[in-house]
Formats: structure tokens, sequence, C-alpha cells
């Protein structure tokens, strides 16, 4: 009859897989919380009956409270915590059921079961629907009642763990939304970001012109970091200096006089180290630049401009309402300054072509006018003199005669190249298309180039195929390409 049942199997620890937020491990650990030791209240009026479920509980390692009539019962469950509740239905005062459903009101999970003769188990059985877990009838059998007591506990207990895995699960679950909000969030601004920086790639590669670039810029740092000022220095190597040479927000006026030197300030360090560099308390910083106190600045992030080579300069953006600026911010600056650096970069070598074309047409002038005119006279004064009907010269002064216009005609020949290779980067060239017999071209496109020869010990022999007939040409380009090809190859 006392016989004590098997010892419930210890519950296995099941491990939480590693890449499961700490969110389900509080859940776990909650479901596996240790049983705290059961209470039971035993409510009877016959102090022999009470004795004997105090014996049978208390070897069973309950804590076990008792009550004698109906109203010290309702008492105790109202003010203290029971597990279960083992009662009576006939008592004095208050009847079982009184007690049944003041146990329920005050928890609603407490498990509670009836004794009752065979008389009441109407009552019973009313109870039950009331909420009661199960009733045993006098007289009863202990093995029994502790089997119906543990099966009762078992189901507080579950009931309990089940809402507390309930809860446990709602809270998780709570917290994996909150995660999902946070991570949502950081995938729209990622792509605000990046979009923005899209964005802002495309506006400086609109135009190759250098100050109209650096105004994009300007104006781009101050949209992406949400800056009331901006600047772009360079470096200027006449100054030695790094000078503003755009802005927006500051007084472009005084735009050239804020600069600093290598090394000096908040900007001389992010050249220094060729890193970002931001101050959120510009007024509260040693050593910062004149020029941040007189714009006033309350924050100011500086981001180099790097090249394969070195330093070329920095974008500056400027808080005047002293919020700080954030690492977020940082991040964007230093992607979009990549950017920026390529134009910049694309802006003065397109610059550079520039003025490389405008010396070229000055050069191209030059030779045209300053060059060709004295090389007219040159020629024209060099065919009278050799002309025999005016001047009668020896055979060593004509031969020096007409080195000179060997040369001349060279000169001549080379300005007029130079005139071409002008005209044929504007598309300009004119080519005069005629029938021409190539047997005659050939020889008479190496005569003009014999002298030139002879003079350094050259001989040419002219090989022309019979079938080489008659061909659609610019007989005076011909020999030009002729002319070019033996002086190519004669150096």
């Amino acid at each position: 009859m006392n016989k004590k049942p098997a010892p419930a199997k210890e519950k296995e620890t099941e491990t939480v897989p590693p890449d499961v937020g700490p969110v389900v491990t509080r859940a776990a650990a909650a479901i596996e919380a240790p049983r705290p030791q059961p209470r039971i209240l035993v409510v009877d009026d016959e102090p022999h009956v009470v004795q004997i479920f105090q014996d049978l509980l208390a070897q069973r390692g309950y804590e076990v409270s008792s009550s004698s009539n109906g109203d010290d019962a309702i008492v105790k469950v109202t003010t203290g915590r029971f597990d279960l509740v083992l009662t009576d239905i006939n008592l004095p005062g208050v009847d079982g059921l009184e007690v049944v459903r003041a146990a329920k009101a005050a928890d609603k999970d407490t498990c509670v079961i009836l004794i009752t003769g065979y008389a009441s188990t109407t009552t019973a059985i009313d109870a039950l629907r009331q909420g009661a877990y199960d009733y045993i009838t006098k007289p009863f059998d202990l093995w029994e009642t502790a089997k119906a007591i543990d099966r009762g506990l078992e189901s507080r207990f579950l009931v309990i763990e089940n809402r507390r895995l309930v809860t446990s699960l709602e809270e998780a679950n709570r917290e994996l939304q909150h995660h999902e909000q946070i991570l949502s969030r950081m995938v729209k601004e990622a792509t605000q970001r990046i979009t923005a920086l899209y964005v802002a790639g495309k506006e400086i590669s609109t135009s190759l012109s250098r100050q109209a670039t650096l105004e994009v810029v300007v104006n781009q740092v101050a949209k992406l970091a949400q800056a009331e000022m901006s600047m772009v220095f360079l470096y200027d190597t006449d100054a030695g200096e790094y000078v503003a040479e755009a802005g927006a927000g500051v007084p472009l006026e005084r735009l050239r006089e804020y600069r600093y030197g290598n090394g000096a300030g908040l900007h001389g360090q992010s050249v220094r180290n060729a890193s970002p560099v931001r101050c959120a308390s510009v007024s509260e910083t040693v050593g910062v630049e004149d020029f941040l106190g007189e714009l006033q600045a309350g924050s100011a992030l500086i981001v180099p401009l790097v090249t394969n080579e070195n330093v070329m300069g920095t974008i500056t953006a400027m808080r005047r309402d002293g919020r700080a600026f954030t690492p977020d911010d940082q991040e964007l600056l230093t992607m979009f300054a990549s950017q920026a650096t390529i134009a910049v970069t694309n802006s003065n070598l397109y610059e550079r072509t520039k003025e490389l074309d405008r010396m070229k047409s000055e050069f191209v002038a030059v030779v045209s006018h300053e060059v060709r005119t004295p090389l007219t006279s040159i020629k024209g004064s060099l065919e009278l003199l050799g002309d025999e009907r005016f001047h009668l010269l020896p055979p060593p002064q004509r031969e020096l005669l007409s080195i000179c216009q060997a040369n001349t005609e060279r000169l001549i020949t080379l300005i007029n190249d130079i005139l071409d290779f002008s005209k044929l980067e504007s598309s300009k060239l004119s080519l005069q298309f005629e029938a021409v017999d190539v047997g005659r071209l050939v020889p008479e496109a190496v005569d003009h180039i014999r002298n030139l020869a002879a003079m350094k010990g050259i001989g040419i022999d002219v090989h022309v195929e019979a079938s080489a007939g008659t061909i659609e040409a610019d007989p005076m380009r011909v020999a030009q390409v002729i002319t070019t090809a033996w002086r190519i190859g004669s150096r």
C-alpha cells in the first residue's frame, strides 16, 4: 500500500545549436528549469484521514499542510500557493465545492482532487465540471490515491511548463521580430546609401570640366553627409599647400583663402595618415585650422582623395548645429571619395589635354605663318640665284646652291606634313582623286627624293609591274606617302 512509484526519469539536457540566438537559449533554459518542491493542502474533518495523507505525502517528498474545515481551507488557498488541494466534499462550514471554487480562483492551475463517499458521487461530478481534476471515493486505496496525486501534480506542472514555453516562445518571437525590424532597417539604410552613392557617381561623371566636376563633388558631399557646408581641397604645386578649389555653403569670394599645409591641423592629419578624420567638437579641439572656427563649424568630417601615388587633396563636410558625424557617414564619404578621386583625375587629364591641344594649335599656326612665309622667300631667292639667265655660277657654288634648294624643299615638305596631320585630326584633309597610271606616278614620286637620297649615298631603283595599270588616287598624297616612308626608313 505504501509502495513508492519508480522515480521519474531525469530529463536529458538538449544542446542548443550555436547559430540559434540567445533568445532561444533563454527559452530552453526556462523549459529545463528545476521543479519546485510540490506543496499540497489536505482538507478533511477526520484527523486520522488527514494523518494518513500527511504520512503518505511526506514519504514522497511533498510539503504538506492541512485544514479541518472549509473556511480555514479557503483562507489558506487564498493567501498561500498550493500545487494540489486534496479535499473532502462534506466539510463543517462551507463544503468542498466552495473550496474548489476558491482554489481555482486563486490559481487556475491548482490541481484539486475530491474525496467523496458513494452518496455524493453526483456532487463530485459537478465539481469536475467546475474545474476539479479528479475524485476518489471512500474507502480509498492509498496506492491508487498516490497515483492520482502524482498524475494531478504532473498535469499541473505540464500546464505550467507549457505556459512558460508559450510565454518564452512569444518573447523570443517578439525579440526576433525586433531583430528582423532592425535588420530590415539596416538593409533599407544600406540600400539608400548605395543608391545615393550611385546617383552621386553619375552626377560627377556628367562633365569633364574640372571646375564643374569640383562643384558637383561639393554638392554631393553636402547631400550625402547631410552637412551645411562642404569643400574640396587640392594640392597646389606652386603654393606648396592644399587650397580650397570649390565649396558649398561657404563664402565663395574667400574660397582660395582657405588652405592648409601638409601635416597641419585636422586636414593635415588626414593627409599625413591617408585616412578619414572625424571631429565631434571643433571648438573644443586643440590645433584645428583657423578657417573651421571662422566658418563656425561645430563638427567636421575630412576624407582624403587618395591616388596610387599620393594624396591629391581632401573633401570636407561640416555641420554648424553640433550633430556629430557617424561611422556610417564616414564610410559613405570614403566610398564617394574614391569616385571623386577618379572624376577629378579625369577632369585634370581632360584640362591638360585641352591645354596640349591649344599649344598644338598655336604651334601649327606659327609653323603655317611664321616659318612657311620666310621659307617661301628663301625658295624664291634660291631659284633666282640658280637661273642661268641671271647668274652664271661656277660648279662648286652651283652644287652648294643645289643643296640649299634640296633642304628648302625638305623643310617645306615637313611643314606641309605637319599641316596635313593637323587637318587629318580635324577631318579637314582634302583629297583630289583622279585616274593615275601607277607606272608613271611612282617613278615621278621617287624622282623627288633622289637628290636627298644621293646626299646620304643611297641609290634608289624603281620596278613597277606592267600589270599595275591605272588606279583612282590623289597623286600628291601618294607622293607624300612615298616621301614620308623613305624619310622614316632612311633614319
